[in-house]
C-alpha cells in the first residue's frame, strides 16, 4: 500500500466552494427568514394567582383557629387543675399563690377543727 502523506501530496479539490463572508452575513440572513411573530409568555404564579392565596388563606386560618381554641382552654383551668398538672410544684409556689382566704376556705372545707377530731386528738396524740 501507497504510504498518504496530507502535507506534500496534492489537494484533491472537492468541487464545493464557500461564497465570500458567507459566515459574517449568515446570522442577518438566518434572522430575516424567521417569522416576527411575538410570543405571549403565560406565567405559572399568573394563572394560579388565586389558588396559591385561597390554600394560603385555608392554612392560616386553620393556623390561627386552633392556636385561639388552645389559648382558650388554657385561660379558663382552675388553680387546682394548674397544680395538679404540674409536675414539681415547690412549697413556695403554692405559698405564692395561695392568699389569706384561700387557706381559711381550705380549712373550713377540711373540717379540721370539729369536735370528733379534737376528742381523738386529745385522746390518741397527746
Amino acid at each position: 500500500m501507497k504510504q498518504f502523506d496530507l502535507d506534500n501530496d496534492p489537494k484533491i479539490n472537492s468541487g464545493f466552494r464557500i461564497p465570500e463572508n458567507y459566515f459574517e452575513q449568515f446570522e442577518a440572513k438566518m434572522m430575516s427568514q424567521l417569522p416576527k411573530k411575538e410570543v405571549k409568555v403565560i406565567s405559572i404564579f399568573e394563572t394560579r394567582k388565586f389558588w396559591f392565596s385561597a390554600v394560603a388563606a385555608v392554612f392560616f386560618i386553620g393556623l390561627f383557629t386552633t392556636m385561639y381554641l388552645n389559648s382558650a382552654k388554657t385561660e379558663n383551668i382552675s388553680t387546682e387543675d394548674y397544680l395538679a398538672c404540674q409536675t414539681t410544684i415547690s412549697t413556695e409556689d403554692i405559698i405564692e399563690n395561695l392568699s389569706d382566704d384561700d387557706i381559711t376556705a381550705i380549712e373550713e372545707s377540711l373540717d379540721l377543727y370539729d369536735q370528733d377530731t379534737q376528742n381523738y386528738a386529745k385522746e390518741y396524740l397527746y
